[in-house]
């Protein structure tokens, strides 16, 4: 992560918080110095309003979500471990979840932000290829043409609505049973491809037998 004095640290991890518990759009700059007991001018001199705290919180998303997607890429993951990663992408997207639920409005008052998040969106889609095309080399999945393209397209859309989608089906849910389904439902759209023993169907019971 880029270099800060502790206030900005300070500022940014409280503006974080409130960002993700009370929904960004109910949340000012004024709001931040408040909670975190600073007079707004002091939080102004660090960040020239909310836009500014916005672009420094996605940047850090951004350095770490790279780093994560870029996993598979550099080196082609377990079957086990298939499990366990996609945890990692839900977990990370969470732990930023403001700017998922409210994407479309701070991507209009931040455009600077269209560019880099565009190009997180194509580099979930080439991880997901990756990730299925190391299963298809390994006997695991089959493919018809053009399908293995389009299951990793719907596999980055997932990761990028599956929060949007949930709130407004189900309203408010524990973090952990979130993750849960948001990981589940990925595994559902890759399973009809599967061609290996009961490998994912398996697992995919062992799971729903873990929510019960």
């Amino acid at each position: 992560m880029p270099d800060r004095s502790k206030t900005k640290t300070r500022i940014l991890k409280t503006a974080l918080e409130l960002f993700n518990n009370e929904g960004e759009a109910q949340v000012s700059a004024v709001d931040v110095a408040s909670v975190m007991g600073i007079s707004p001018g002091n939080l102004y001199y660090h960040y020239k309003g909310k836009p500014e705290i916005i672009a420094a919180l996605f940047e850090d998303f951004e350095e770490e979500i790279r780093i994560i997607l870029s996993g598979p890429m550099e080196k082609p993951l377990s079957l086990p471990d298939n499990w366990v990663y996609l945890y990692i992408i839900f977990e990370e997207i969470f732990d930023f979840r403001f700017f998922y639920r409210n994407m479309s409005e701070i991507l209009k008052r931040v455009p600077d932000l269209k560019a880099p998040f565009s190009r997180i969106l194509a580099l979930k889609e080439t991880t997901a290829f990756s990730i299925i095309s190391t299963l298809e080399e390994g006997g695991y999945l089959t493919f018809q043409e053009g399908e293995k393209g389009a299951l990793a397209g719907r596999i980055a859309q997932h990761f990028t609505f599956w929060l949007q989608y949930h709130d407004l089906r189900h309203g408010t849910t524990p973090p952990k049973i979130l993750i849960d389904q948001g990981v589940f439902t990925t595994l559902i759209q890759i399973t009809p491809y599967w061609t290996k023993g009961d490998g994912y169907a398996g697992l995919l019971t062992e799971f729903l037998e873990g929510q019960s």
